[in-house]
C-alpha cells in the first residue's frame, strides 16, 4: 500500500481537517500528517486540550473546539476553515471522533445508546454536510478537490455480544459512506472507509476503567460478561500497531486511486465470510454459553 511520486506531490500547501484528535488514533493522525507537511485543523471538545496541542504542534496546527454533536459550535468551525483556506479547497476530511461504550443491548441505557449514534453516525454526517462547500461542493474554489475519509471499524461487518450500539453505529457508517461515495463520485470528491480491529492505544486504558464498575456483573449477563470483559482485554496484548492505521491513512488520502474501504484486521474477513451459524457457535464457546 505505498503512494508515488505523483500521490506525495498531492501534500505541498495541502490542509485537512481531523476530528477527535486530543487522544488515540485522530492524534496520532494529526501527528503524521504534519510531519509530512500538512496543516491540520484538529477539533477537540475542550479548549484546554486544543492548548495543550498548540504547544506540542505550534503553527502546524489550527485547533477547532466543538463537540460533533453541537451544531452551532459547528457553524462556528466552518467558518475558522474557512479563513484558514483562503478560497483554496481541504485536501481532506478524516472523520475519526466516536465512542463506543460496551453493554448488554437489553439492558444498555437508552440515552447511552442514542449518545453513541450522535456522535458516530449523525455528528460524522453533519461534520461532513458542513465542509462539503470546502471540499469543494462549490465553484470557485482553487486546487483538487478534497476527499472524505471516514473511520470506521470491523464492527461494521461483524457484531459481537455487548457491543450492539457500538457496532450497530459502525454498520450505519458503511452505509453512509457507501451513500456519500456514490451521491459524491460526480463532483470529484471521492470518500472512503478505514476499517480497523483493536489499535494499541490509550483506549485499552479506557477501556478496562469503564469495565471495572462490574455494572452487569450481577444481572443475568454475568458469567458471560465477564468472559467478555476478560476476553476483551486480552486483545491489548494483540493489538495492531498504530503503523497500520497511519499507512492507511496516507494511502487514502495521497493516491490518485484510493480505495473504497481498507479493513486492516483479519476479523473483518471472517465477520464478512465466515456463516453466522459457525460464528455463533465459536463465540458462544468462548464466552461459556450452553446453545443447543
Amino acid at each position: 500500500m505505498g503512494t508515488t511520486a505523483e500521490d506525495t506531490g498531492r501534500v505541498a500547501g495541502k490542509t485537512v481537517l481531523i476530528t477527535g484528535v486530543s487522544t488515540g488514533i485522530g492524534f496520532a493522525i494529526a501527528e503524521d500528517l504534519m510531519q509530512r507537511g500538512y496543516l491540520v485543523c484538529g477539533a477537540v471538545r475542550r479548549l484546554a486540550d486544543a492548548d495543550g496541542l498548540v504547544t506540542r504542534w505550534g503553527q502546524a496546527f489550527v485547533p477547532l473546539v466543538f463537540d460533533v454533536t453541537d451544531r452551532t459550535a459547528l457553524n462556528q468551525a466552518v467558518t475558522q476553515v474557512d479563513e484558514v483556506l483562503g478560497g483554496r479547497y481541504l485536501a481532506a476530511l478524516i472523520n475519526n471522533a466516536g465512542i463506543g461504550p460496551s453493554a448488554p443491548l437489553l439492558m444498555q441505557p437508552e440515552e447511552e445508546i442514542r449518545k453513541i449514534f450522535d456522535v458516530n453516525v449523525f455528528g460524522l454526517l453533519a461534520v461532513t454536510r458542513a465542509f462539503l462547500p470546502a471540499l469543494g461542493a462549490r465553484s470557485g474554489g482553487t486546487g483538487p478537490k478534497g476527499r472524505v475519509i471516514n473511520m470506521g471499524s470491523v464492527s461494521g461487518v461483524m457484531t459481537l455480544p455487548f457491543m450492539g450500539a457500538y457496532s450497530s453505529s459502525k454498520h450505519a457508517v458503511e452505509a453512509v459512506g457507501q451513500a456519500l461515495r456514490r451521491e459524491l463520485k460526480f463532483m470529484g470528491i471521492d470518500v472512503t472507509t478505514i476499517e480497523p480491529g483493536f489499535i494499541r492505544t490509550a483506549m485499552f486504558e479506557k477501556t478496562r476503567t469503564e469495565l471495572k464498575n462490574d455494572r452487569y456483573a450481577n444481572s443475568d449477563y454475568g458469567p458471560m460478561w465477564q468472559r467478555f470483559t476478560a476476553m476483551l482485554m486480552q486483545q491489548e496484548s494483540k493489538a495492531a500497531p498504530m503503523s497500520v492505521v497511519l499507512e492507511a491513512v496516507r494511502h487514502a488520502l495521497e493516491s490518485t486511486r484510493p480505495r473504497i474501504r481498507y479493513p486492516l484486521d483479519k476479523a473483518w474477513h471472517i465477520g464478512r465470510w465466515m456463516p453466522d451459524r459457525a460464528f455463533d457457535k465459536a463465540l458462544f464457546r468462548m464466552l461459556g454459553v450452553n446453545a443447543k
